[in-house]
């Protein structure tokens, strides 16, 4: 009986696949898979899943690319695949006692983690797989329909309002800084979708590129050297006004007013197209939508007549 059971445990202690466990890795673009080495092959893949990314999808398939489901078997060999639309790994088991991690894509500005369960009657492993951040998309161009292109001058942006009561026999005279507060707004909409900051940051990386917006010149569109973030949905330049200019507001004696100051607008729209791709993978993505421009090109100050009441 005594070699009988020495005999059982010996088998247990001979199919301890993982022993000591096994260390996390870290596998990146230029080191893009790792082979896990095991002491045996009476384990199974048993499930595959993060916790830092969501949303993603898992396929499994046999080892002669039959669709299969997770948990395989002790021993059976087959491919898992475990992606969103950023991050994009797969876990293969094509021999017995080895398993490879391949990193195809991670788009997501940090590390991503992956945790891989394996195990069998008697022991559950887990595999801790850190997946490095892969090269970005990048913009290769932009395209404007000047054919739709449209503007409009004279519209007045409230900047500032005061009331002054002068009460005094003699006349009253105050400073107003009309471009103290002007900015140039950028605003980029797109009526198919929520406009995502996040989602442009992932696919382009941080900080977001640049790229050339139209100016105004004689009611028309020119090209120059203004840039501004593709990705961010409203932005504000600077203006290249005065903004210590001082405009003296007088008012009579005895009177009040509301004093409201305004910026007088240049706007204009123009639908655009963005392409881009990643050079690494040969993905293409298109972006479309309209840009809105609203910038200073003059003030206007207006006394309201204020009665009693």
């Amino acid at each position: 009986m005594l070699i009988s059971l020495a005999g059982c445990n010996g088998d247990i202690f001979v199919d301890d696949y993982m022993p000591k466990g096994h260390d996390e890795i870290t596998i990146s673009e230029t080191n893009n898979s790792e082979e896990i080495n095991f002491k045996s092959d009476n384990w199974g893949l048993i499930n595959i899943f993060s916790e830092t990314f969501e949303l993603y999808t898992i396929d499994a398939y046999t080892i002669d690319g039959k669709p299969a489901y997770l948990p395989f078997e002790e021993k059976v060999l087959g491919t898992v695949h475990i992606k969103n639309d950023y991050v994009d790994v797969q876990v293969e088991r094509k021999r017995g006692n080895k398993l490879k991690v391949i990193l195809n894509e991670n788009l997501m500005n940090e590390n991503v983690k992956i945790q891989i369960l394996v195990g069998n009657d008697f022991k559950y492993e887990k595999i801790e797989v850190q997946l490095a951040p892969t090269q970005k998309y990048q913009i290769d161009s932009i395209v404007y329909d000047l054919d739709k292109f449209e503007t409009d001058e004279g519209r007045l942006k409230e900047m500032q309002e005061l009331i002054i009561d002068n009460n005094a026999s003699s006349p009253l005279t105050v400073c107003f800084l009309p471009y103290r507060l002007s900015t140039h707004e950028i605003f980029f909409y797109d009526s198919t979708t929520v406009w995502e900051e996040k989602l442009f940051t992932i696919l382009l990386g941080i900080p977001l590129p640049e790229i050339i917006i139209p100016d105004v010149a004689d009611g028309k569109p020119l090209l120059r050297d203004t840039k501004i973030a593709f990705g961010i949905e409203k932005q504000h330049l600077a203006v290249d006004l005065d903004k210590e200019l001082c405009v003296d507001v007088t008012i009579d004696a005895f009177d009040k007013r509301k004093v409201i100051v305004f910026n007088v607008m240049r706007s204009y729209s123009v639908p655009y197209k963005i392409y881009i791709s990643n050079p690494r993978t040969g993905k293409k993505l298109t972006f479309s939508g309209k840009l809105n421009s609203s910038e200073p090109i003059d003030y206007y100050i207006f006394k309201r007549v204020l009665d009693e009441n």
